[in-house]
């Protein structure tokens, strides 16, 4: 991905993901229709609630740092959100957290983690491995690898966050809640969409 690249459109982002969160959302029906379960349930309750709210500043507060600290992640992030976020109107910013946030994290901490915590690799290598492929999900070619690197080190950490506290409640919270601000974050003092 260059500066050059184009935004999408905000039809484009949107539709992407409806269809990313529909196929997300059948693939963990399959898994609880073929009477499969999860090794971490989820469960609403207060003090989840809280873990994912720390989570997810944690984890923003951290990207912050790394954008500042890290050009090559300066450069990816800013050309991934150029695209992605810019044409988002801020009623959009609501969904844009909480559609991949919810999807995403029943998919990769829920589904695949109980697939590789049933495996032999068990915890270690379920966060591990489910921390890589959430990175890989977030490739945007050779130019933004420093994007799929922070992704994969926070798909870790989201799997850390997962293990520590038994409640996919948590994940979804925190990867909802690092959406929604760097969104905002984009939008409020880096945007250059057309108001």
């Amino acid at each position: 991905m260059t500066s050059q690249t184009q935004p999408c459109t905000r039809e484009q982002i949107l539709n992407g993901m409806g269809i990313t969160t529909l196929f997300s959302a059948l693939v963990v029906g399959l898994w609880i229709g073929l009477g499969s379960s999860f090794p971490v349930p989820f469960r609403w309750d207060p003090l989840a609630l809280a873990w994912g709210t720390g989570l997810g500043l944690g984890v923003a507060l951290l990207s912050g740092g790394v954008y500042r600290f890290w050009p090559a992640y300066r450069r990816a992030a800013t050309a991934y959100l150029h695209w992605v976020a810019d044409p988002l109107r801020w009623g959009d910013v609501f969904w844009v957290g909480l559609l991949p946030g919810w999807s995403e994290e029943w998919l990769f901490r829920g589904v695949l983690m109980s697939l590789l915590v049933a495996s032999p690799l068990g915890w270690t290598g379920g966060i591990l491995l489910s921390g890589l492929l959430f990175g890989v999900l977030h490739w945007l070619g050779w130019q933004g690898w420093p994007y799929a690197v922070w992704a994969g080190g926070v798909g870790i950490l989201m799997g850390i966050g997962l293990w520590l506290s038994g409640n996919l409640l948590v994940t979804i919270v925190a990867h909802t809640l690092v959406n929604w601000i760097g969104v905002c974050a984009w939008k409020c003092f880096f945007s250059q969409a057309e108001p």
